[in-house]
């Protein structure tokens, strides 16, 4: 079976089992250009991550590199350069007013998913026209979309599902970075930029499900 096909058939089961506004959307990350396969367009804007995201959720395919990224903490986030210092070092956040002080913000920062092999690339597509193996899929859904998913998680494993986030670098740390680090799946509620800048919904979360889960998501959705 080819990524398509395969791909073509998680996404069948997904828009089976779960309430979609959007297409589940497949990320890889690229080495070099000369990893890039054949056919696939550079994105003609610069925007942010997660707006990518949204964007391929649409049903446009693309690649985009660092010169194309608007937000340069979700870049640094998903491994296409090296995170800024200010965000790294909390004062970034702290000046927002989202920490009680420094300390506290440099403790959460130095707690975020951040891919730190540096790659010259990412693709974005639908999942159902990716004609390569995601590294990261990510679905845009309602609570109860991201419930169905943790009871597919659960169905074989029988461990509770630990998510892991914080209100900030939601698309880019939480649904890509952590499950792409951790060959894991990761739940997160989304942050302030993602729910401005890509039209998040109040009432949608994002899931991010690494290449290494896939498979047995998908079987667990088709048995319960």
């Amino acid at each position: 079976m080819t990524n398509l096909e395969k791909n073509k058939k998680y996404c069948e089961v997904i828009e089976s089992k779960i309430k979609l506004d959007a297409k589940p959307v497949a990320m890889k990350l690229i080495k070099t250009e000369d990893d890039l396969p054949e056919g696939i367009d550079l994105i003609d804007e610069k925007i942010r991550h997660c707006e990518m995201v949204r964007k391929a959720s649409l049903g446009n395919t693309f690649y985009s590199t660092i010169d194309q990224q608007l937000c340069l903490g979700g870049a640094g986030a998903i491994g296409l350069r090296d995170m800024p210092e200010k965000l790294a070092n909390g004062e970034k956040y702290f000046s927002l007013g989202r920490f009680q002080d420094l300390e506290t913000a440099k403790k959460l920062t130095s707690k975020l998913s951040i891919v730190k092999d540096i790659h010259w690339g990412m693709i974005y597509a639908p999942l159902d026209e990716a004609d390569f193996e995601a590294d990261v899929i990510q679905i845009i859904t309602e609570p109860v979309g991201g419930m169905k998913l943790a009871q597919s998680i659960v169905y074989k494993t029988g461990e509770k599902i630990n998510p892991s986030f914080a209100g900030i670098q939601s698309l880019c740390g939480d649904a890509f970075a952590d499950p792409y680090i951790t060959n894991g799946v990761n739940f997160t509620l989304g942050c302030d930029g993602s729910r401005k800048a890509a039209d998040i919904k109040d009432n949608e979360m994002t899931v991010g499900i690494s290449k290494a889960k896939i498979e047995e998501v998908i079987s667990g959705l088709e048995s319960i």
